[in-house]
C-alpha cells in the first residue's frame, strides 16, 4: 500500500460523508430539469468509514515494544492508520459542512432546484456553503452539487465547487466526483466514488483516483460492510497487486493479506489480537 497514493488520494477534497439520495418525483413535463418535489438528503453512512477496530494497535507497534504474537494486528493497523489518516481527519471539514444542511431549511426556485445556504465554521475555517440538489426528469436521478467560498483557506475558495453526484430514486447507489480544492482556478476531478447502500451492514464504497496527473491513477480502494464483516482492499494499478484487511466488526478477529508481508499470506489475529494459523 503507497502511502504517497493514500495521503492525495484523500485530500480535503474529499469529503468523509456521501451526499446522494432522492424521494419519489413527477415526470409530467419531460422538459424540465426538475419538479417541484425535493429530493431528500442522503444517509450519512453512505460515505462514512469504520476503521475504529484498529484504534490503537498502529501506536503500540510504533513503540516497538509490540509482543511478537500480535505483530499480524499490528502490521495491520499501521496500514489502516495511514488509511485513517488520510480519510477521517481530512474528511471532517466536507463532512461537517454538508451535516449543517441537515438542519437548514431549503429555498426552491423556479427550475425545481433546491437550495441549502448556509454557514459553517469548521477547524477555525469559516465556510460559506450552498448545496444544490434536484431531481433531473431525464435521467430519472437526483443530482447534487456542493459549491463552498472561505477567505482563511491556502489558496483561498471562492464558489468552488467541491464535489457533484448523483443518485438513484431509490437511494441504493450514486456516484461523486470530487475536485481539488488546491487547484480552486482550474478545476480538476480528483476522486471518483461509486457507492452502494442499503445500511451500515450492507454498504460498498469505491474510491478511484481519476487524476491523469498523478501518478496513482487509476488506483482503487475499496471499502465494503457485509452482516459482521468488514474488508477494505486496495489495488495498485502500476503494479497489478492487491492489498486486504479483513476482519469482524464484533470481535475485531481478522486478517492482512498484503504482497508484502507473510510471503503474500493471509495472516490471521485473533478476537484478543494474537497471531493465529486457522
Amino acid at each position: 500500500m503507497k502511502r504517497q497514493l493514500l495521503n492525495h488520494l484523500f485530500t480535503t477534497g474529499l469529503a468523509l460523508v456521501v451526499l446522494l439520495a432522492a424521494c419519489e418525483k413527477n415526470v409530467a413535463d419531460s422538459n424540465t430539469p426538475g419538479t417541484t418535489d425535493r429530493p431528500s438528503l442522503p444517509p450519512a453512512g453512505s460515505m462514512t468509514v469504520d476503521m475504529s477496530a484498529f484504534e490503537g494497535g498502529a501506536t503500540s507497534l510504533a513503540k516497538s515494544a509490540q509482543p511478537a504474537s500480535k505483530n499480524n494486528f499490528a502490521n495491520a493497523s499501521i496500514r489502516v492508520a495511514i488509511i485513517n489518516t488520510a480519510v477521517i481527519v481530512r474528511l471532517a471539514p466536507p463532512t461537517a459542512v454538508f451535516a449543517a444542511a441537515l438542519t437548514d431549511t431549503p429555498s426552491v426556485d423556479t427550475k425545481g432546484k433546491y437550495h441549502w445556504n448556509y454557514e459553517l465554521i469548521q477547524n477555525q475555517i469559516n465556510f460559506q456553503a450552498e448545496l444544490t440538489g434536484w431531481i433531473e426528469i431525464k435521467t430519472a436521478k437526483a443530482k447534487w452539487e456542493m459549491v463552498v467560498s472561505a477567505v482563511n483557506t491556502n489558496p483561498v475558495l471562492n464558489d468552488f465547487k467541491w464535489y457533484e453526484g448523483w443518485a438513484n430514486l431509490l437511494n441504493t447507489s450514486g456516484q461523486w466526483t470530487f475536485y481539488d480544492s488546491q487547484k480552486p482556478t482550474a478545476p480538476q476531478e480528483m476522486i471518483t466514488l461509486d457507492w452502494q447502500y442499503t445500511n451500515e451492514t450492507n454498504k460498498s464504497l469505491v474510491f478511484t483516483n481519476v487524476d491523469p496527473t498523478n501518478p496513482n491513477y487509476q488506483d482503487v480502494l475499496t471499502y465494503s460492510a457485509l452482516g459482521d464483516d468488514r474488508k477494505i482492499e486496495y489495488y495498485d494499478m502500476s503494479t497489478g497487486f492487491n492489498s486486504i484487511v479483513f476482519w469482524s466488526d464484533s470481535t475485531t478477529a481478522g486478517y492482512l493479506q498484503v504482497p508484502d508481508y507473510n510471503n503474500g499470506e493471509k495472516a490471521w489475529w485473533d478476537e484478543n489480537h494474537n497471531d493465529i494459523v486457522p
